[in-house]
């Protein structure tokens, strides 16, 4: 079957949803638009809070790992993209990353007036006090002793119930992410919303889709399934990094672009956890509060307040066999932080195609490894700081470490301890692969969105990124999102 739109956008997430919502008053125009997703449609009664029940809101159950296996992406699939799965931390882009990015066109002053509207639309707040469980007031009070400064991390969220579980969605719509926000109002103007729809190839301005029957539980779309032909005369890529560039090297594109799929970056992450004397309720109040920036600057990482699962926990811990049986034993106990690196975009780390599937090729530097290294000597001793009993760091030797190794981190926490594929690295800040830039010889799009030397095909989402954003990204794709839809509709004479 073959159907066409005006406006075709691929990918539901922060940049595809945002782009709807932005598009979505050229409805009663007459323009038509369609918005594809691949995952299902969840309704807030899919999301159990049982955490393997909830895997299928991942690709790859939360697994899909980079080629060599060294780090493992988290990726939201469904309605509302990765904004499903993540804990609604909201970061501006800093004015200084903008600036080091160097896309002309796109400057701290362009972005202000959207990170205003985006916040304001979607109900960001400084959380007070109520919201603060007790291993964020950990966190907290250990910064203060140790002198780091803390800053208190502002978060898109509405009538919050305290749930604790916004990584395997939210049950009572309190996170105000695509899900919540944009697509609801998408819809009520007019938007054509298709879940289980997988865009295998884009030619010229044909899509090759293929619809899956709705899984039980969900909401079925609009189309019956099966393949067929959609055609537009406006197609935004908005699946995020790696999904955009990872089809449109597999449509062909990358005799024309070579710098498709380069530049990839992935914030490479390390959840670390120490055990407290008694139990902590990381489980109410909100997961993630506090943040402290201190290291940013000197050793290029932000360590964050987190709360998980446990069994994503077992493999975040690192350990193997009875040691790993004894510390999961503790969970109860457990207060945790999350390291975000600062990784630095080189050509090499790139998304590829192979055998029709989509991978990342990414070697992790020597200075992300020095890093995280640091980063874990930091970490225990917050740790230490904050009373904890135990600290489980995957470059110590012995990897439980104590309060009375406090003296001796430098030894025992060393760059010789990380071994790649047994360093429990994961990702859920996969950037760039479409840069943003001047010409096909240093990029794939301009400032706007658009795909050199394709008039009416755009991107927008995070695989935009020049360089890695250091922040949380779902705003700065929003931002950006919000400049792809100010482009289109100049296009159609409309602004």
């Amino acid at each position: 079957m073959n159907r066409h739109y005006n406006i075709v956008i691929v990918g539901s997430g922060a940049g595809g949803a945002t782009v709807a919502d932005r598009l979505s008053d050229l409805v009663p125009k007459g323009i038509s638009v369609a918005l594809l997703e691949a995952g299902p449609h969840f309704p807030r009664s899919y999301f159990t809070q049982r955490e393997i029940e909830m895997m299928g809101l991942f690709w790859y159950g939360g697994g899909w790992p980079t080629a060599d296996g060294a780090i493992t992406l988290a990726a939201g699939k469904g309605v509302g993209g990765s904004t499903l799965v993540y804990t609604g931390v909201t970061f501006r882009l800093p004015d200084e990353v903008c600036r080091k990015w160097a896309v002309p066109g796109l400057s701290p002053e362009d972005l202000r007036p959207r990170f205003e509207k985006l916040e304001q639309q979607l109900s960001v707040i400084t959380p007070g006090p109520e919201y603060v469980n007790e291993n964020n007031a950990l966190f907290k009070d250990a910064c203060g002793k140790l002198g780091w400064p803390v800053e208190t991390i502002r978060l898109n969220i509405k009538n919050c119930e305290q749930m604790g579980f916004c990584n395997l969605g939210c049950a009572s719509g309190g996170k105000q992410g695509a899900l919540e926000v944009q697509i609801p109002k998408a819809l009520a103007a007019g938007v054509t919303l298709v879940p289980n729809c997988f865009v295998e190839k884009v030619e010229g301005k044909s899509l090759s889709v293929r619809v899956s029957p709705a899984p039980e539980g969900t909401l079925p779309g609009p189309w019956e399934p099966g393949e067929s032909t959609v055609t537009a005369d406006t197609v935004v890529l908005a699946g995020g990094s790696p999904s955009t560039p990872g089809l449109l090297l597999r449509s062909g594109f990358g005799k024309e672009l070579p710098m498709l799929g380069r530049f990839v970056t992935m914030h490479p992450a390390l959840t670390l956890y120490g055990v407290y004397p008694k139990p902590i309720k990381n489980y109410r109040g909100f997961p993630k509060t506090f943040y402290t920036p201190v290291f940013s600057s000197t050793n290029d990482y932000y360590m964050e307040t987190a709360f998980y699962y446990p069994f994503v926990s077992t493999k975040h811990l690192g350990l193997w066999g009875k040691d790993l049986k004894a510390v999961m034993q503790d969970y109860a106990r457990f207060m945790t932080v999350i390291i975000l690196n600062h990784d630095e975009a080189v050509s090499e780390n790139r998304v590829m195609v192979k055998g029709g599937d989509t991978q990342i090729r990414y070697k992790i530097s020597e200075g992300t490894k020095r890093s995280l290294v640091h980063a874990q000597k930091s970490a225990a001793k917050l740790f230490f700081a904050a009373g904890c009993e135990k600290a489980v760091m995957p470059c110590a030797s012995p990897m439980i470490l104590r309060p009375g190794d406090a003296g001796r981190l430098d030894e025992l926490i060393h760059e010789k301890h990380f071994i790649p594929n047994k360093m429990p690295l994961s990702s859920a800040h996969p950037q760039g692969g479409c840069r943003m830039g001047t010409s096909p010889a240093d990029s794939v799009t301009d400032a706007s969105g658009a795909v050199h030397g394709h008039p009416g095909l755009y991107v927008a989402d995070a695989s935009l990124f020049p360089h890695s954003s250091h922040v949380n990204p779902y705003l700065t794709v929003m931002a950006l999102a919000d400049r792809v839809a100010e482009g289109i509709k100049q296009q159609h004479g409309i602004r």
